[in-house]
């Protein structure tokens, strides 16, 4: 059953990252959940806490088995898959997908950002009506800002991969 889910995680993540930033505009919330949340706030809050224990399970999926290395390989020393590849883009070359280098240090600096998104959104969540709960809710608005970018060129990055192998 795990092996499932695992297989099916970025395509869930990137349902529900979808679906939470289409319906992000419906959610009123501040320093807590107030009296009169409805069904948009809660909405959010039930999806992205879901979605929050996910990225973390997809961060694993990732980084088990030795694998953190294709993503972060970076900071053990291991930059020079990523020198390649922009040698590789100023030559008007794709950099190869899956191999470490560039689109993997991407994907990488992605899973993190997803993660935050949702620690902060859980720290929101958790802190409500301290002192630090608009502080974490504000950081939780800019990292789902840079998330939503990062995904738009994720997408185009993908695409355009896709593009290449019908060619």
């Amino acid at each position: 059953m795990m092996s499932q889910l695992f297989e099916r995680l970025h395509v869930m993540l990137a349902l529900l990252a979808i679906w939470l930033f289409i319906t992000a505009d419906q959610v009123h919330l501040a320093n807590r959940i107030h009296v009169n949340a409805g069904f948009w706030d809660y909405n959010h809050i039930v999806l992205g806490s879901i979605t929050a224990l996910l990225s973390l399970c997809f961060l694993y999926k990732c980084c088990r088995l030795g694998q953190w290395r294709l993503y972060f390989g970076w900071c053990i020393g291991q930059i020079s898959p990523i020198v390649n590849d922009l040698r590789q883009l100023k030559n008007k070359q794709l950099p190869a997908a899956g191999a470490p280098g560039l689109l993997t240090f991407i994907e990488g600096f992605g899973l993190i950002l997803m993660v935050l998104v949702g620690l902060s959104g859980c720290g929101w969540l958790m802190s409500q009506g301290g002192s630090m709960a608009m502080t974490l809710r504000d950081c939780h608005i800019d990292l789902a800002g840079a998330l939503f970018w990062y995904l738009i060129v994720h997408a185009i990055a993908s695409f355009s991969h896709f593009l290449e192998m019908l060619r």
